[in-house]
């Protein structure tokens, strides 16, 4: 397991992640069954077009307890000026059964 995983130890659940967990399996969120992760910036495409806010297609790398490295891909829109760069890891939720299904912090990059 990747060192920045929290040990099941390490971390307790808090009440709310509990009932959001419930209310993901009561709506049958993909992410239903989702532990917690890491996803690492492998490759991000250089945008088209101008202005400050562009869509960048950024590949990834996810894996967490009992998921294996998976390639993901992710469209998103990112400021110009401070576009994300590969090798940067984020803590993400990646679902166990479909670790294309993922949810990564991107508030989490650095500034």
């Amino acid at each position: 397991m990747p060192a920045d995983i929290p040990d099941s130890d390490e971390y307790e659940e808090s009440e709310i992640e509990q009932a959001t967990a419930w209310l993901e399996k009561l709506s049958r969120d993909p992410l239903a069954d989702a532990v917690r992760g890491v996803a690492t910036i492998v490759t991000i495409e250089d945008p088209s077009g101008r202005g400050r806010y562009r869509e960048y297609r950024v590949g990834l790398s996810v894996e967490g307890p009992g998921i294996p490295p998976t390639a993901v891909e992710q469209l998103l829109v990112f400021d110009s000026r401070m576009p994300p760069q590969p090798g940067v890891r984020l803590p993400a939720r990646v679902s166990v059964s479909d670790p294309q299904a993922v949810e990564v912090s991107w508030e989490a990059l650095p500034r």
